[in-house]
């Protein structure tokens, strides 16, 4: 089957949850299945016991014949606004640039992680999101295992902002994404963001 008209299984992957929704495709796309997981273990923030608890599901007949649309957990995401440099030509040269940044910032811990950069108009600054090159890797293994074709992967903070984006004002606003420990929030200007932080919460 062509993977346009495979159903979709969105899956939720944080230290402490993981959701999984099945949405059946058609002319009116619907639910077709949910499932839910929940890590007892509040000070485990490793990614494995969450892979496992996937790997468990997706070997469950009710999950099999669909691709893949994953939000990762802003707990183990880091951003980084990189400001324009004219001086840099091709995308390699802006991805090492904005590994720099990051690093900058968070230390060498992200200096051999996964580096995306978000599209934006000429002459401004990117989005940078770094992720840990081990959980990507061993996320994607688990899907091919699987045969289930990843189709996009987004961390959390991204994912609810392009979900709510038509209902926000274009500028003078912070958009934010909170979950179990952690908080992450981009400021909004004119035509996109111009900051982005993210921390680790309590309960409280």
């Amino acid at each position: 089957m062509s993977p346009l008209w495979r159903d979709e299984i969105g899956v939720y992957l944080s230290p402490h949850k993981l959701a999984l929704t099945r949405l059946a495709r058609g002319v009116h796309p619907k639910c077709a299945g949910e499932a839910t997981w929940v890590n007892e273990l509040a000070d485990d923030t490793h990614w494995s016991a969450s892979l496992s608890a996937l790997e468990a599901l997706l070997g469950k007949p009710e999950w099999q014949g669909a691709v893949a649309r994953v939000v990762i957990s802003d707990h183990w995401a880091r951003y980084a606004m990189v400001p324009f440099a004219a001086a840099l030509s091709g995308a390699a040269e802006r991805a090492t640039h904005a590994r720099h940044v990051l690093t900058g910032i968070y230390g060498e811990v992200v200096s051999q992680w996964t580096v995306t950069l978000a599209d934006s108009r000429p002459g401004t600054a990117q989005v940078a999101c770094a992720l840990p090159a081990g959980l990507i890797e061993e996320l994607q293994t688990l899907l091919i295992r699987h045969r289930i074709p990843l189709k996009s992967l987004q961390p959390q903070l991204v994912s609810a902002y392009n979900h709510w984006r038509g209902r926000l004002p274009d500028g003078g606003a912070w958009f934010v994404s909170i979950e179990q420990g952690s908080l992450a929030a981009a400021r909004l200007a004119h035509g996109g963001w111009d900051r982005v932080h993210s921390v680790r919460i309590g309960a409280d």
